[in-house]
């Protein structure tokens, strides 16, 4: 895969975030959303079988972190995941956030008010450190990560690679069940 982004001024950070649902439908739900002119669309999409899909070369930062004066310098990766479950009573199925049934292996950790978690596959996470590498090599962003996914105060400052949750602590992408020694 080759990284080329059409970026503007000084790149410092690699976002890691989330795509709260399948990839299937996370594409389906930027493609159709806001006829078609939604803006929040990461770079990369990571899926679960370590496909890397470029989705655009543009810088659209400012839309992934509303609230936070940074219109650029970014580089925005998601990976699929579902994040926060819930088991629902009635049958003791785990579901999203939309409702729909999960049927792979849940993490139980307790983070930010939530229980269960969806996994991030080892395919997803060496084709993440690939990707990573190539965009901090390209970019001059230094490889370095916060090493956890818990609000820093002033992580707009910081010049590697973060999680939205590192921004908010409300947000929950990247999940813990994420394992930043392996990138």
């Amino acid at each position: 895969m080759e990284i080329n982004l059409n970026t503007k001024g000084d790149n410092r950070q690699v976002l890691l975030c989330n795509t709260n649902r399948g990839a299937k439908y996370f594409l389906e739900s930027i493609k159709h959303r806001n006829n078609g002119e939604y803006k929040k669309i990461p770079n990369f999409l990571i899926k679960k079988n370590g496909e890397v899909i470029n989705l655009h070369n543009k810088d659209v930062t400012s839309f992934f972190l509303p609230g936070f004066k940074i219109e650029k310098g970014v580089v925005v990766v998601s990976l699929e995941n579902d994040g926060w479950l819930m088991r629902r009573s009635s049958d003791g199925k785990y579901v999203n956030w939309l409702g729909d049934i999960y049927d792979s292996k849940v993490t139980e950790k307790k983070w930010r008010g939530k229980l269960f978690w969806d996994q991030y596959t080892d395919k997803q996470i060496k084709e993440t450190s690939k990707t990573l590498n190539k965009i901090c090599k390209k970019y001059n962003i230094p490889r370095v990560t916060t090493g956890h996914n818990v609000f820093m105060e002033d992580v707009v400052y910081f010049k590697g690679i973060v999680s939205r949750s590192n921004y908010n602590e409300y947000w929950t992408d990247i999940n813990p069940t994420f394992n930043f020694e392996l990138i």
